[in-house]
């Protein structure tokens, strides 16, 4: 009996605790004919200003507490949906609970939120009922019988079907490619084998790497061809690797590209139940983001860059300084940015405490990277040496939210530098504009006060013609002491790592040196004009004993020694991130 009260016992608080969410979906003809403005609203088209008479509806029923100050708020409550389409309570699996949910959905008649509406909606007819219900006891029953391992599900069902049609001995795209993708050969065929296309075999990549983590990723041709989510990215950068895969389309699903993604994470092994099947619930395939004007925040800072033109056949890289004259610190607590199409990347920098007045940026000043020859403009690029990491994407949109109770500090001295990079490969000139939205943090809002880390090794100098790599360790008390904190702290939790060096590194790694003398690697890039962003939904924490390794590859191919410099012909070995304490 015990046992079935504390079940029933969490039933109740899962239900309780997804259902009191702040979206719920209002009937803009509820509040009477009055032009008293109630706010904005999630109506079935979506958000919605709303008017009436009172927040109260023709039922008598207060609904004041699901209105948003702003069509921005709604909108990211509402609309933006993150997670497994089935998991209603957003504990990342589809279980028992999820179906219990669902069943008290439709029996109660409930009106849930936008978010339970969506992970709910199976089968996407955008209605709750019985066939959801049906579809989703099927997913968790097939997830729980599947006895297969992780390769053979991404070969039967995804690689075969999808792929092998064209990928098969003797024809056209298998001589082209390299590749037979029939179910005998493929996972041989492909694992750590050299791509035939020059440009991505020149760029150090194979097939599919068994490296796993971030460098697996990274160095997989394999995965740059299926990988739609990053279509932008991967047209810009690599306008030689070819179409994107399936040729033509249809793409992989979300679930079915997640699912890959994690495998080659775990090291691509031909054997193991490596990955949690219920991945692949997620049939919905990914579309490009439309540009987005965004509404100025409640309370935070909207910066604007543009709009500019870019013109065709080429690209451009451009610096802004933009000074909001901060009296104080300030506290972020959500960054929004979105950009038109054709930006390779948005970068927001500030500067460290040592930069010189003089090369204080003038404000609005749009500064290009190169002039009308191609020829670097350096006075341009002279504050670079400064710049201290503050937030950016790759996509052309962004919506980062830090941390529960996690806030970062920008300091008031200085102002924000933006860097943008625009491509165009068409015949006709593009217009380029980024929009970013910085939330702030009330102070009683705050338990953590997150600081920008900054580890710059600047003690190296590179034979000419050679690759040498640089290694660097900073313990726990020299990363305590550079940061300026206090000697009690015994955490640092870091959510966030950035690498910045300049054309000549090859490779740049970064790894955990643990207490008892061993490494664990937790990042790698590869390409110096574009690391990734590693964002940590767990901090990596560290603690006394241990501390942070910095290892990057630089190939000197000059007749002259590099040192640490601004141009990009000199070199640098800088890791960012963010980081808070206890």
């Amino acid at each position: 009996m015990l046992r079935i009260y504390i079940y029933i016992l969490t039933i109740s608080f899962f239900f309780s605790t997804a259902v009191a969410h702040d979206c719920v979906e209002l009937n803009p003809l509820d509040y009477g004919e009055c032009a008293m403005s109630l706010g904005v609203g999630w109506s079935a088209d979506g958000c919605a200003y709303f008017s009436g008479c009172d927040w109260v509806n023709q039922d008598g029923i207060d609904h004041s507490e699901f209105f948003f100050e702003s069509m921005d708020e709604c909108e990211e409550t509402c609309s933006d949906h993150d997670g497994i389409l089935g998991d209603l309570n957003e504990d990342s699996t589809i279980n028992v609970l999820d179906i219990v949910l669902l069943v008290n959905i439709i029996l109660n008649e409930i009106i849930p939120n936008s978010h339970i509406q969506w992970a709910a909606d199976v089968n996407i007819d955008e209605i709750l009922n019985v066939l959801d219900i049906v579809l989703l006891v099927n997913i968790i029953l097939d997830a729980s019988s599947e006895g297969r391992d992780t390769w053979e599900i991404i070969r039967d069902d995804i690689v075969v079907p999808r792929c092998a049609s064209c990928h098969t001995a003797g024809s056209f795209y298998a001589e082209q490619s390299g590749l037979i993708l029939t179910s005998d050969v493929a996972y041989e065929e492909i694992i750590n084998t050299p791509p035939t296309n020059t440009a991505a075999l020149e760029d150090g990549l194979v097939q599919l790497s068994n490296e796993g983590g971030m460098l697996g990723v990274q160095l997989s041709y394999f995965w740059e061809k299926i990988n739609i989510r990053d279509e932008e990215h991967y047209l810009g950068d690599h306008p030689y690797y070819g179409e994107l895969m399936p040729l033509g389309g249809p793409f992989l699903t979300n679930g079915q590209l997640s699912f890959i993604e994690e495998w080659i994470m775990a090291g691509a092994p031909q054997s193991g139940q490596l990955v949690d099947p219920v991945f692949l619930a997620d049939t919905s395939i990914y579309s490009a983001p439309v540009f987005e004007i965004l509404e100025e925040p409640e309370f935070g800072l909207q910066l604007h860059m543009g709009p500019f033109e870019v013109p065709p056949g080429g690209d451009m890289e451009l610096l802004s300084y933009a000074d909001p004259q901060f009296t104080e610190d300030v506290f972020i607590n959500r960054v929004k940015i979105s950009m038109r199409p054709g930006s390779h990347h948005f970068i927001l920098y500030t500067f460290t405490d040592d930069i010189p007045s003089y090369f204080i940026p003038e404000e609005g000043e749009i500064r290009p990277f190169y002039d009308n020859n191609g020829d670097v403009i350096y006075q341009n690029l002279l504050a670079m040496q400064f710049h201290k990491f503050v937030t950016g994407t790759q996509w052309p949109a962004m919506d980062y939210s830090f941390p529960e109770g996690v806030a970062l500090r920008f300091p008031h001295e200085y102002g924000f530098d933006m860097n943008t990079h625009y491509l165009n490969y068409t015949n006709t000139p593009l217009t380029g504009e980024i929009y970013t939205n910085l939330y702030f943090s009330q102070p009683e809002e705050i338990e953590h006060i997150a600081e920008i880390l900054i580890l710059n090794n600047q003690n190296f100098n590179l034979p000419p013609n050679e690759v040498t790599s640089v290694e660097r360790t900073y313990n726990f008390d020299q990363i305590r002491n550079i940061h300026d904190l206090d000697n009690t702290i015994e955490e640092i939790k870091i959510f966030q790592l950035f690498t910045h060096a300049h054309e000549h590194m090859t490779r740049f790694d970064i790894e955990v040196s643990n207490s008892d003398g061993s490494t664990t690697l937790v990042y790698t890039a590869l390409d110096w004009e574009h690391p990734p962003i590693l964002q940590l939904n767990d901090p990596l924490i560290l603690t006394p004993g241990m501390g942070l390794k910095l290892t990057c590859t630089f190939d000197n191919w000059t007749d002259d020694y590099l040192q640490f410099g601004l141009l990009s012909t000199d070199e640098m070995m800088i890791l960012f991130g963010y980081f808070y304490t206890d």
